[in-house]
């Protein structure tokens, strides 16, 4: 089975232990068995149990439909990944996963969690994709011995590109979020943005080179090897948790596209076998056809992006949009009613992927209200100050 921690983190970010307070009065593993019982979350009121465990929800529907999805995932999971199997356990839903009673102990970014001790994956039942999620934590609580020798955030790599194999709805944002986070922390994601009017006469148009940065810039992605962001006992900031989810999943990718998951588990055998303490990132590096050189890891993280991971990065970030569209209003002194007639095309500088705004209509209807709404509004101000 996996291997035991004090629990893993769900599909975005890891969580922060709090310390017990001792009270110098009494033993203190006593003390500290009370206030661990007392600051345990309650479990859910709604319990359905099944062959193989137990889901506690609010409700029976809730339960129900968690247990339908285990219904899929396990067997599917099974199949997938070789040297995994399933023990009893229990899955809560929650409002924001946690062992605890205590909000503050768990971040509120965690939309799951696994815990080995309590044989337990606690959910967010406002999870981005909880069938996604599920199978994030799924995948941690099935993982045999062998799997035990990835380094570092690794497995998180590996749990989330199991999760995206068995939630092909979801695939798509999970890539962008993992590929763009791995990008940002290696120097960011440089796209290319070009506005026009919708004109079959000769048109001029706006171009901009943009690069999107993050939090987590100048990341040495070798640390992907060393740090396991996704343990409670590991301490980052929810943006090097990002850059470090996302790396891992890069790596891992790259190394499945070329020879499966059992090539991946082949490294942990062979490191085994030798005596090793775990897989050497040399290994992962060479198997992944990666090296050491962010850039290296930047260039393969946007090339791996292809349109339907393009589409989603403009879904989560529409702010370089609206500030590309507006230069072009700013350059060309056009009125603000033109906005409707212009095409945004967008395209990664780093990569092949090349897509337009309106294959987003209901984003681009949007974008237009408020840019509309917008200009209109800055046209008044400046009218006014006449």
């Amino acid at each position: 089975m996996a291997p035991t921690a004090p629990w893993k983190s769900g599909v975005l970010f890891g969580v922060k232990t709090a310390p017990l307070t001792k009270h110098l009065a009494f033993p203190a593993a006593g003390v500290a068995g009370v206030l661990l019982l007392s600051c345990m979350a309650a479990p859910p009121s709604s319990v359905l149990a099944f062959d193989g465990g137990r889901v506690l929800a609010a409700d029976p529907t809730e339960a129900e439909q968690v247990e339908d999805l285990l219904a899929r995932l396990q067997p599917e999971l099974l199949g997938l990944l070789p040297d995994t199997a399933f023990e009893d356990l229990d899955v809560w839903i929650q409002d924001t996963p946690s062992l605890y009673s205590n909000p503050t102990e768990a971040s509120t970014d965690a939309e799951g969690l696994w815990s080995p001790t309590h044989q337990r994956i606690m959910l967010s039942r406002h999870a981005d994709h909880i069938e996604r999620t599920l199978a994030h934590e799924l995948t941690h609580a099935a993982l045999g011995e062998s799997w035990g020798m990835l380094p570092g955030s690794m497995e998180e790599g590996l749990a989330d590109h199991v999760s995206g194999a068995l939630c092909e709805s979801g695939a798509s944002r999970l890539r962008a979020g993992r590929l763009s986070s791995a990008c940002l922390a290696t120097g960011g994601v440089s796209l290319q943005v070009d506005v026009m009017p919708r004109s079959d006469q000769a048109r001029t148009g706006w171009s901009a080179a943009i690069r999107l940065k993050g939090e987590a810039e100048g990341t040495d992605p070798m640390d992907v090897f060393r740090l396991a962001a996704g343990l409670s006992s590991t301490r980052l900031e929810s943006g090097a948790k990002r850059g470090f989810y996302g790396l891992a999943y890069l790596a891992v990718s790259r190394i499945v596209d070329r020879d499966g998951y059992e090539g991946l588990q082949a490294l942990c055998l062979r490191a085994t076998e030798q005596g090793l303490s775990q897989v050497p990132s040399s290994w992962i590096l060479d198997a992944a056809g990666l090296d050491a050189d962010a850039t290296s890891w930047r260039r393969a993280a946007a090339g791996a992006m292809g349109e339907a991971e393009l589409l989603e990065l403009v879904r989560m970030y529409p702010s370089f949009i609206s500030d590309s569209i507006e230069g072009y209003l700013s350059s060309t002194g056009a009125s603000p009613d033109v906005i409707a007639n212009l095409e945004v095309e967008i395209g990664l500088r780093e990569g092949t992927a090349q897509v337009r705004l309106s294959q987003l209509p209901e984003l681009q209807e949007q974008l237009i209200a408020d840019l509309t709404s917008r200009q209109v509004d800055t046209l008044q101000v400046a009218s006014a100050h006449r």
